[in-house]
């Protein structure tokens, strides 16, 4: 299903750029702040996670940073963020969930009429999620802890991700006849797979026997930034 998934995609973004060529060409570059959110699933997860404790129940926020530059329509260009899924707890324990992404990604611009521009976008990256177990709120001399430091421990799941994904952006000024310039919005939504088993680990070493869990998940990003994208 993945590889059907990435031809289809595939295909749509050469089906876009072949029925584009008569169309104006455009060039510039753009910016932005993007908050989202995903629909990443922990059921896996919480199925290893022991009865006694917290459950994670969140789907993660994202905050991440980007940029694109654009030559004869083809947009080229990158992310990287945060995923924020917060803290839950259970009696005296305490599961923290947080982590970080990076994409390189690849376009074609479909539509550039005055203030409206839409592009689809395949990137490649990975990401890394932290579970952070420990228990909350508990003070400790430095000798119980020096004595005693497995009181908590942080997992690591790194993961290489695909994504797929439509952009469309609106100028809000700065607009002309010949493109779109100043401050923007808009909205990328997609979905992204897991190409490649995630590696597990934690402060001692690698995990074995973890659960089958993925970051497989449609996302949704706010766009807020800028910049200029022209038609010559």
């Amino acid at each position: 299903m993945k590889a059907k998934f990435l031809i289809l995609f595939t295909g749509i973004i050469l089906l876009s750029a072949s029925t584009s060529q008569s169309f104006s060409q455009s060039f510039g570059g753009v910016g932005f702040f993007k908050p989202g959110f995903q629909t990443m699933q922990f059921d896996q997860l919480n199925s290893h996670l022991p009865t006694s404790g917290p459950q994670i129940s969140n789907r993660p926020f994202t905050t991440a940073g980007a940029g694109y530059g654009v030559m004869a329509n083809i947009v080229i260009g990158g992310e990287g963020g945060s995923v924020h899924a917060g803290s839950f707890t259970k009696g005296d324990q305490q599961i923290d969930l947080a982590g970080g992404f990076g994409f390189f990604s690849l376009g074609y611009i479909v539509v550039n009429k005055k203030k409206v521009i839409i592009y689809p976008l395949v990137s490649i990256g990975g990401n890394d999620l932290q579970i952070y177990i420990h228990q909350k709120g508990q003070s400790s001399s430095f000798t119980n802890v020096s004595g005693e430091p497995f009181q908590a421990t942080t997992i690591n799941l790194s993961t290489k991700i695909l994504k797929f994904s439509v952009s469309g952006l609106y100028a809000l000024q700065g607009n002309s006849d010949k493109g779109a310039a100043g401050l923007m919005i808009g909205l990328e939504a997609g979905y992204q797979v897991g190409y490649k088993t995630g590696k597990w680990s934690y402060d001692n070493g690698d995990i074995t026997g973890a659960p089958d869990f993925n970051s497989n998940a449609f996302f949704v990003q706010l766009m807020i930034g800028g910049g200029g994208i022209m038609r010559k």
